[in-house]
């Protein structure tokens, strides 16, 4: 049976309701892609590979989400190591700190440096996803790109949050159907819009 192409408004409409099931989908991926790998060396193939299939959707280029996520997987099981390993792994260092911080005059400015961290390090899969750079290339241009409109950036992560904290204060048995694929969903549209303002450079 064929099937029919829904124009106009209501495509947009049914367009815009297909996304919760893709998220959903798309959170279960992500989790076998980081119990494929161990959890240790699954975590940034496993992102990797969530946002290339979220910005191949957002690109309105109709991925076949098993078998391109796996493809995504695979590809970036060795590459995804340093260039998103890495970072994730500081994640730690941070929340270390944070903990450390409770209670004295630095706790405020210590939250503050952590949420701008983490802004950033939200888009940098983003920008792997988008542009074929080098390691230390694609570090910079993530913070380039978060940091050229720093309201976007802060909007995102105060966005990010509220729906984080909202959703488990209201209903906290949907929040796993939707993170991370959510903010990564969010994070990979403000990087497509961000390159499409200002591609970045190349060094010569």
């Amino acid at each position: 049976m064929a099937e029919v192409e829904i124009g106009g408004r209501f495509g947009r409409l049914y367009g815009f309701l297909d996304w919760p099931a893709r998220l959903d989908a798309l959170n279960v991926l992500w989790l076998l892609g980081v119990l494929a790998g161990l959890v240790l060396f699954g975590l940034a193939p496993a992102t990797a590979a969530l946002y290339a299939v979220l910005r191949a959707y957002v690109l309105d280029r109709s991925p076949r989400l098993w078998h391109d996520y796996w493809a995504a997987w695979r590809a970036s099981l060795r590459s995804s190591q340093v260039v998103l390993g890495l970072p994730i792994l500081t994640v730690w260092v941070v929340v270390f700190y944070l903990l450390l911080s409770r209670s004295t005059p630095f706790a405020v400015g210590m939250a503050v440096l952590a949420a701008g961290y983490l802004a950033t390090l939200l888009q940098l899969p983003a920008v792997v996803a988008h542009v074929d750079l080098p390691v230390v290339r694609s570090w910079q241009v993530t913070a380039e790109v978060a940091w050229r409109r720093p309201l976007v950036t802060v909007a995102v992560a105060v966005l990010v949050v509220g729906l984080a904290v909202g959703g488990w204060l209201t209903t906290p048995a949907a929040v796993p159907l939707f993170f991370p694929a959510l903010p990564a969903l969010i994070a990979t549209v403000t990087v497509h819009r961000g390159l499409a303002d200002s591609p970045p450079r190349t060094p010569s």
